[in-house]
């Protein structure tokens, strides 16, 4: 890839990136009396137009997903390579694609749901469906939504839409960051599958799951051999486990299986994930310009409107600054 293609959506990313949240910010959000002091203090900041227009503080859902939206808008007019963004926004698409699928099936209506954000068209693929029609409408997405109502109307199980969708995700993404030939993304990619299919592995070991259980829902691309895991389902998994001991986050599962341990939760596991997976984006920090300056940027977004959410609720629920510190997510600035 030619880097000299990002010099100016570089440039313009980092005048962005002031406009993130920093830890002064962010304890005065935590130290709030309340959700609608906490919106006060937000009102300094990019979210402040889509604030403005709630019609209550407990709509604050509206401001964080309007500020997304408009993120991904901005970064896909700026960046040279539209790919770069689509290896964010890809997990919005099958997200979507799920929404859909099981919107028909159980001809429900979940339109508050959906994510407006990605490339699937969503009123055009739910009238297919309606038509009784497979899908045509994208080149990119068809063949996976037509495998997956097909194998439902075989098996008629419902977990079957997020067990494939989730699979060709990662799958597409995986490509993603093969054909782009960026090494945060690959490694990105390879980590993230990893500590996902440790998590799911753990979780079978929980829900008792049997043996093909598990290989439906393990996911090829990671570090770890896929057909590793099959070998650990029955057994404990300890943080020092030869499962995962070769894998480049090796220090970071340790971490995570100890507090998984001691507190029997996957919650704190996920947290850890999240923060392994902010550091190896923290890396476009140190690059002048390129593709990862892109895709820094919007993981860095996406990732504060995660904390300003788990400030929010909590301001909702009452809950004591030191239990939201400990739950934010590592943070890009």
């Amino acid at each position: 890839m030619d880097r000299d293609l990002f010099i100016q959506a570089s440039t313009n990313t980092r005048v962005k990136e002031k406009s993130l949240l920093d830890r002064t910010q962010y304890e005065r959000l935590i130290e709030a009396q309340d959700l609608e002091e906490a919106l006060r203090f937000l009102q300094d900041s990019v979210y402040q137009p889509f604030i403005q227009e709630l019609d209550r503080p407990q709509d604050y859902e509206k401001a964080l997903s309007a500020e997304l939206k408009d993120t991904y808008k901005e970064m896909y007019q700026i960046t040279p390579v539209r790919e770069v963004v689509d290896m964010a926004a890809l997990k919005y698409d099958y997200h979507n694609i799920k929404v859909v699928l099981k919107e028909h099936i159980k001809g429900a209506d979940f339109a508050r749901m959906y994510i407006d954000i990605g490339n699937v068209n969503i009123p055009a693929l739910q009238a297919e469906l309606d038509s009784g029609s497979r899908s045509q409408v994208s080149v990119h997405y068809r063949h996976i939504i037509n495998d997956i109502y097909n194998e439902y109307l075989d098996l008629k199980d419902p977990q079957s839409i997020d067990i494939l969708a989730d699979k060709d995700y990662f799958l597409r993404m995986k490509r993603l960051a093969d054909q782009l030939d960026v090494k945060m993304f690959t490694e990105y990619i390879e980590d993230l599958i990893d500590f996902t299919n440790i998590r799911t592995l753990l979780r079978c070991q929980v829900q008792e799951k049997d043996l093909e259980f598990l290989n439906r829902v393990i996911i090829d691309g990671g570090t770890i051999g896929k057909g590793k895991f099959g070998e650990y389902l029955f057994s404990s998994i300890e943080e020092d486990s030869p499962l995962f001991r070769s894998a480049r986050i090796y220090y970071d599962v340790r971490k995570a299986i100890n507090v998984y341990e001691q507190e029997g939760s996957l919650s704190e596991f996920e947290q850890q994930m999240d923060d392994t997976l902010m550091n190896i984006v923290k890396e476009a920090k140190k690059v002048n310009y390129g593709p990862e300056v892109i895709f820094g940027y919007l993981l860095a977004r996406e990732t504060e409107i995660k904390n300003i959410r788990i400030i929010l609720v909590s301001k909702v629920n009452g809950l004591p600054a030191d239990f939201i510190r400990e739950r934010l997510r590592e943070n890009y600035v």
